[in-house]
């Protein structure tokens, strides 16, 4: 049986892409999922897919509704295992001609969201005294790369915030990890119209596959109660 088996796992951004297929990994160890998104269409449609799952609406930029999404798992489970931060964008482009509102999008959804999501899992896990937070960063969280400098920024912080928290919550048996892929083969590439994309790159040849970061996410959470996997590195084998 798996180690996961009955384990209450939330996801943020699980509509799609790489959150989607979190959720597909989590559903065949028999874990049940709390799901959620800010488009509820797709996330209801996903939830009616899988074993036992229920699709909570959240929007990360907001406490409030990070508060309630873990609300509503303790409310429906009873309790909450694994808490993994996966909603996240990027908006490329130079360092001097990012506007306000990109700067915003990004902090707020990509580092504020992991930091108010974090808190409201670990005021659950540690009076529990178990649980694992898991952030979804990158390896730009990793590298200075041009035209992503605020996104780079944004997940640095989650790396920094990750990497704290995970000190503090060890007395109270709850586990924080970050895991840092390269580039993922997900619908986010064909939606950036304004980055200079390498043409030599493709990226169904050359990135990883969301499945294959799910399925390390959910060795992670798989791992025994007395080990931690801190921070894994996740890059393709192609050149």
């Amino acid at each position: 049986m798996s180690t996961l088996e009955g384990k209450i796992v939330c996801i943020t951004g699980a509509s799609r892409g790489l959150g989607e297929s979190l959720a597909r990994a989590f559903d065949a160890q028999g874990a049940r999922l709390v799901l959620a998104s800010r488009s509820q269409e797709p996330l209801d449609a996903l939830a009616g897919s899988l074993g036992d799952a229920i699709a909570v609406q959240t929007d990360v930029r907001c406490r409030e509704d990070l508060d309630r999404l873990v609300d509503a798992a303790v409310g429906e489970f009873g309790r909450l295992d694994v808490f993994v931060n996966n909603a996240g964008l990027a908006i490329y482009g130079p360092a001097e001609t990012t506007s306000e509102e990109a700067v915003n999008q990004m902090i707020d959804t990509n580092l504020k969201g992991v930091i108010f999501g974090s808190q409201a899992a670990y005021r659950v896990m540690k009076v529990q005294r178990s649980g694992h937070i898991i952030n979804i960063s990158s390896i730009a969280g990793k590298l200075h790369l041009p035209n992503e400098a605020v996104y780079n920024a944004s997940k640095w912080g989650v790396n920094g915030f990750s990497g704290t928290l995970a000190l503090e919550a060890r007395a109270y048996g709850v586990k924080v990890s970050t895991i840092c892929p390269g580039g993922i083969n997900t619908p986010f590439w064909k939606e950036q119209e304004f980055y200079p994309f390498p043409e030599h790159l493709d990226p169904e040849r050359d990135f990883l596959s969301p499945e294959s970061v799910a399925e390390s996410v959910v060795h992670m959470a798989s791992l025994p109660a007395n080990c931690l996997a801190g921070d894994m590195v996740m890059l393709p084998m192609t050149p």
